[in-house]
């Protein structure tokens, strides 16, 4: 059984804006010359175009279904995540994400988990938001940005958000968004994923160990999108420090706080992910695949007979890590 923890949603109409905000960046969807494709429209530029797939379930099982993947968890496109909206907005838009989520998930609730989405640029209202999530929604969790306007998730702003995951049981996707650097990447616009992105779940990543929050929340689940990005050649650098300097830097080994952490294995590359196995354990590593969007990996998981595995380390590659992570197990 393969259960695909990363892809993402877009919802096939948004609600008209109706806040105050003349300026804001709301999103709408338009026709475009592609046939079964959309247009995510933003400040009158198209953002993104989208395939059908992303809002409707039945051809995303359909997908599903050709590429071997028996569920999948739903999270929002990471531009959907408005941390750039006033507050009111951005639960507006929220809500509404959450609600497409769950109507996707209530398609077939056997072979699909919901990652929803809360406006952090307000800590506060964000935890509140959050215990509504399984009640209202039917969620799993979350999905965040690797940072909320430029704050990475890491920073002890963000303890309200640990908190509630904590007491009402919910799981923490990071994905990158908005990375830093971006004035450093030159030529094809996919540049931008390939390299920033990478870098940015790294900084998310090491925000997370640095910043405290795993200290005081020790029974958090949190995942990184892409194996965490560059975080696995950053690591021996924080260990060697944390050698010279111990508690002065952190104060357990930065190995031992990266092997509570969760992370999907879009790295494109079997000998990287070999890398990652044996750093952060089998017992961390879930399968992702990014659908639908152009990056995404096809038939995630395809590639597990060609690790050597064996049975225990299959199941919990393909499925048991995916299951606590979400807390369905």
């Amino acid at each position: 059984m393969i259960i695909d923890v990363h892809t993402h949603i877009v919802p096939e109409q948004f609600p008209d804006y109706l806040g105050s905000n003349k300026e804001q960046r709301w999103p709408s969807m338009c026709a475009c010359e592609t046939a079964g494709h959309k247009a995510v429209t933003i400040a009158g530029k198209t953002f993104r175009e989208v395939t059908t797939s992303s809002w409707d379930a039945a051809l995303r099982l359909a997908d599903m279904d050709k590429e071997g993947v028996h569920k999948q968890a739903l999270s929002p496109m990471p531009e959907l995540l408005s941390y750039w909206f006033n507050v009111e907005d951005a639960l507006t838009m929220s809500r509404y994400t959450n609600e497409t989520i769950a109507g996707m998930v209530a398609v077939d609730p056997d072979r699909f988990y919901g990652l929803g989405m809360v406006p952090l640029q307000d800590p506060e209202i964000a935890a509140k938001e959050m215990a509504t999530l399984k009640k209202d929604f039917g969620l799993q969790g979350i999905e965040v940005g690797s940072n909320i306007n430029g704050t990475p998730i890491g920073d002890p702003m963000f303890e309200p958000i640990f908190a509630a995951a904590v007491e009402h049981d919910l799981a923490i996707f990071v994905h990158a968004l908005h990375p830093a650097g971006m004035e450093r990447v030159i030529g094809h616009p996919m540049m931008a994923a390939l390299v920033a992105f990478p870098n940015e779940n790294a900084f998310a990543v090491a925000s997370v160990i640095s910043g405290g929050l795993l200290d005081k929340y020790p029974d958090v689940r949190i995942a990184f999108s892409h194996c965490g990005g560059s975080f696995g050649l950053v690591l021996p650098r924080m260990m060697h420090g944390w050698r010279g300097l111990g508690d002065k830097l952190l104060p357990k080994s930065p190995l031992e706080y990266a092997r509570t952490l969760y992370y999907d294995t879009l790295v494109y590359d079997l000998p990287t992910l070999n890398h990652l196995r044996e750093l952060f354990g089998d017992s961390q590593l879930m399968v992702g695949s990014d659908y639908p969007f152009i990056i995404r990996e096809r038939s995630p998981g395809s590639w597990l007979g060609e690790l050597g595995l064996d049975e225990q380390q299959h199941a919990q590659l393909s499925h048991g890590n995916a299951e606590r992570f979400l807390g369905v197990s």
